[in-house]
Parts: C-alpha cells; sequence; structure tokens
C-alpha cells in the first residue's frame, strides 16, 4: 500500500513537470525565434509570448516550494539551514559550470546586456557567484544571457521561510500577490521617471526583469499551491478572497499591467491541467522534459549558438522548423550529460550534508538532555 500511495501522490503532481516542460518549450521556441531572419510579423509577435514560460517557472517553483515546507513541517530538525542547502545544491553547482563555459566561449567584451560598460568585469562574475547580479541592471543578464531568471529565483528563496510562515491560507495568499502587484506598480512607476543608468533601454529592460516585477507571479504559485492543497479546491475561495482577486485583475486592466494577467491564465490553466489530467500532457515524455527543465535552461543558448551557424536556404517557417528541431535535439542531448553528471551528483552531495548537520545536532541535543 504504500507503494501505491506513493505512486498516487507521483500521478498527482505529474502536472508540475509538464508546466516546466512547457515552460523551457516556450523560452525555447522564442529564443529560436529571434535566430530566424524574415518572419512575418505576427508569427513574430506570437512566438514572443514563449517568453512568458519563465512566469511558469516561478509558478511551479513557488507551488513546489511551499509544498515541500508543508511536507517537511513535522521534522523538528529540518530548519532554515537545511533549506538554504537543499536550494543551493539544486541551483548553484551546473549554475557555475555554466558561467564559466559561457565566459570561456563568448569571453568578456561588450554586449548588449553591458550598455555603456566595456566588458565583464571581476565584480559582476562575484555578483553572478553570489546570485546578487539581479540588483545591478548593467550585470543581471550579462554573462549567459538568461541568468536573470535564476538571480530572481535566489531572491524569491531567500523570502521563501519567511513567506511560509505569514501565508498560512488562501485569504493570505490573495492577500499577498494584491500587495505584490501593488507594490510592483508602484516602484516600477517610480524608477521608470527616475533612472539609475544613463542607457534608458537597458533601465526599461531591467524594471521589466527585476524581483519586485515578478514577485505577483511567485504570490500567483503560492496562491495555486493554497487551492490545490484544499480539498473544496476552487470552492475554497471565500468571497473576500475572491473580491482581491477579481480586484487585482480590474487593477493590472487598467494599469495595463498585461504579464500579471498572463500569469493569473497560466495560473488557471496550471489549475485545469491538474484537475482534468489530459493524457497527451500528462506523460512520461513530458515529465523527462520537465526533469531536464533546468538543465535545458541553461543550455539551449550554447546549443542554439552552435545551430544557428548553419545557413538553411529555405522560407523563413521551414527554417524556424528546423532550427527548433536541431537546437531542441542538441539542447536534450547536452542536458541529459548535465542532469546526470551535475545536476543529480550535487542533490545527492546536498542531502548528505543536511543528513551531517541533522546527525550533529542531534548529538548536541542528546549532549544537552543528558546534562539537563
Amino acid at each position: 500500500m504504500p507503494g501505491a500511495k506513493g505512486e498516487t501522490e507521483h500521478n498527482k503532481l505529474q502536472f508540475v513537470d509538464t508546466l516546466r516542460a512547457l515552460a523551457i518549450m516556450g523560452v525555447l521556441l522564442v529564443h529560436v525565434s529571434q535566430h530566424v531572419d524574415g518572419l512575418n510579423g505576427w508569427l513574430q509577435k506570437g512566438l514572443s509570448l514563449g517568453a512568458k514560460g519563465v512566469a511558469l517557472f516561478y509558478l511551479a517553483s513557488a507551488f513546489t516550494l511551499f509544498l515541500s515546507l508543508s511536507r517537511r513541517m513535522g521534522d523538528r530538525k529540518e530548519r532554515v539551514s537545511a533549506y538554504l542547502v537543499r536550494r543551493f545544491f539544486r541551483i548553484a553547482p551546473l549554475y557555475y559550470v555554466m558561467l564559466t563555459i559561457y565566459l570561456v566561449v563568448n569571453g568578456t567584451g561588450p554586449r548588449f546586456w553591458l550598455g555603456d560598460q566595456e566588458g565583464v568585469t571581476v565584480a559582476n562574475i562575484a555578483a553572478h557567484i553570489l546570485f546578487l547580479n539581479g540588483l545591478n541592471p548593467y550585470w543581471i543578464n550579462s554573462i549567459i544571457g538568461v541568468e536573470w531568471s535564476i538571480a530572481v529565483e535566489c531572491m524569491f528563496y531567500l523570502c521563501v521561510p519567511l513567506l511560509f510562515k505569514l501565508i498560512r491560507s488562501i485569504r493570505h495568499a490573495a492577500w499577498f500577490v494584491m500587495s505584490a502587484l501593488l507594490l510592483s506598480f508602484g516602484l516600477n512607476t517610480v524608477f521608470a521617471n527616475a533612472p539609475w543608468i544613463s542607457d534608458h533601454p537597458l533601465w526599461e529592460h531591467y524594471l521589466y526583469l527585476w524581483f519586485l516585477n515578478q514577485l505577483p507571479v511567485f504570490g500567483l504559485g503560492i496562491l495555486l499551491f493554497f487551492i490545490w492543497k484544499d480539498e473544496r479546491h476552487w470552492k475554497s475561495v471565500d468571497r473576500f478572497s475572491g473580491v482581491l482577486l477579481l480586484g487585482s485583475v480590474l487593477f493590472a486592466l487598467c494599469t495595463g499591467m498585461t504579464d500579471y494577467l498572463i500569469g493569473v491564465l497560466l495560473m488557471l490553466g496550471a489549475y485545469a491541467l491538474y484537475h482534468w489530467q489530459p493524457f497527451w500532457l500528462l506523460n512520461r515524455g513530458w515529465s523527462w522534459i520537465g526533469c531536464l527543465s533546468y538543465s535545458m535552461y541553461l543550455t539551449h543558448m550554447l546549443a542554439l549558438e552552435m545551430v544557428s551557424q548553419i545557413e538553411l536556404p529555405f522560407s523563413p517557417v521551414v527554417n524556424l522548423t528546423l532550427v527548433l528541431v536541431m537546437t531542441l535535439l542538441l539542447t536534450t542531448g547536452l542536458s541529459w550529460l548535465t542532469y546526470s553528471w551535475i545536476e543529480q551528483p550535487s542533490i545527492r552531495w546536498g542531502k548528505k550534508i543536511i543528513s551531517r548537520m541533522k546527525s550533529v545536532r542531534s548529538q548536541e541535543d542528546s549532549v544537552k538532555e543528558s546534562v539537563a
């Protein structure tokens, strides 16, 4: 029976892997489209929506982090230090390897994300290593080209233990979503009129990428967790929470915050995926891509650079299809290697360190009890 119960639980959560798989496919599609010339304007705009795949990553991340912490509530030996170790070894080792590879391949010279700076500095690299690159508009995305989201993710990691203590219900989550939305709008409005740097296009990009502008989507992921957790699901949303959420949508409509509106649609889509369990999306294939999604996110730019060196003589749509297929295959191959040789061993290292931490703490507790 325990095995059957575990299998059922895995099947219930398979939709999270699919969310990650859909997210990386969206990101891959938008970046591939940027390397193909001659695409129809409407097609290009449609493909650009793939960039919202990052929001799906954030939704899935907030959901799974709250789920993980809720499952470990009964373990009194589990502390914030163990949580941080687990997060570090999940993200950092592969990230550091890829930072090194991209620096070797692309060098440290000028690029769009550096603005008017001459090149990647030692301080910039140090900020990336410490996951602080998100605090500087010149550094946030200047080495790999997609690392801005990892900086944002790590800032959210630091907030999660406190948020987990404060947000205990659907109503709390609704309050948090509305508060994050108002905070994001207020600060972006102020900073848009008071830029910190002279490069205005880069500053506009930064105000889109930075942590507080992405925070409402994390809030939607937390809200999804509490709705999923309650057996009544959407029926558990009380009137006050419903008014708050409706107010947030109306506020976003009036202020033009389309990314939040897309985030709401993604949250509804994520719940629909869980509720209806379509076999063509919930299967081993999508789950496998979901497991590789972090590696794919960090390797796909490298794969795309290699594929884009090939000159294709066909129509733009055919070229797009061929580049997408080749990039996907190459990215998947690279990602399987990094997943097997770096991601999984790193996660095991983290678990061993946490196990030792708990063992030492248990011994210390035993000594204290014997002395008392």
